[in-house]
């Protein structure tokens, strides 16, 4: 399970929906019963392990958000302070993902990733997880496939070669997404805007 943090001070609860719709895997799971997302608002965490974040929000979802207007080295302290905890529940620390105020904006999320130094010294210890982190600004639907291939491609390996290691800075590569010009729309788009015009006819969605 992935965590998803707003940062976002009182957003729209349709804003969120759409938000939290597009970072589905319309790919490989089954909507929404495959969800591996959670939205995590408080710093208690729970006890036991949490349901994947359902769809639509209720209006006032975020009105107690203790996230709200942190930065993303905040977020990053939170999740290094809690890992045990967290992993006890079944939510990465290694890896979560931050809705912003640019980013309901844009249409994009931050993916957050714990470095990890394979030949550096922390703490004593020689290599593996530090407390730093990296971030990319990819668009929604682009941040489970970054988000689930964590053990098997860096994050660099999703960014343009000149991008620097602020979050800010840190875009979408196309050049890994570029495929043959198809007439229409793919499946997994076909999918996805099917959930997304439900949410809309509901009233739940921009």
């Amino acid at each position: 399970m992935w965590a998803v943090f707003v940062t976002v001070e009182r957003p729209s609860a349709k804003a969120l929906n759409r938000a939290l719709l597009l970072i589905q895997d319309f790919e490989f799971s089954e909507y929404p019963i495959d969800s591996q997302w959670t939205l995590v608002t408080s710093k208690d965490l729970p006890s036991t392990v949490p349901a994947a974040t359902t769809l639509p929000l209720l209006p006032d979802i975020t009105t107690n958000n203790a996230f709200a207007l942190m930065s993303l080295a905040e977020i990053n302290l939170f999740v290094r302070t809690n890992e045990v905890a967290l992993e006890d529940i079944n939510i990465s620390s290694g890896d979560w993902l931050v809705i912003d105020q640019i980013g309901l904006e844009t249409s994009t999320c931050l993916v957050c990733r714990q470095v990890y130094d394979s030949a550096g010294k922390e703490d004593g210890k020689t290599g593996g997880l530090t407390s730093e982190f990296r971030a990319c600004r990819v668009p929604y639907e682009k941040a489970w496939g970054m988000i689930s291939n964590a053990d098997v491609v860096d994050l660099e390996g999703f960014v343009d070669e000149d991008a620097t290691p602020e979050p800010e800075d840190w875009i979408w590569s196309l050049s890994s997404e570029l495929r043959p010009e198809t007439e229409g729309m793919t499946e997994v788009e076909t999918k996805r805007e099917k959930a997304l015009k439900e949410l809309r006819d509901g009233g739940h969605a921009d």
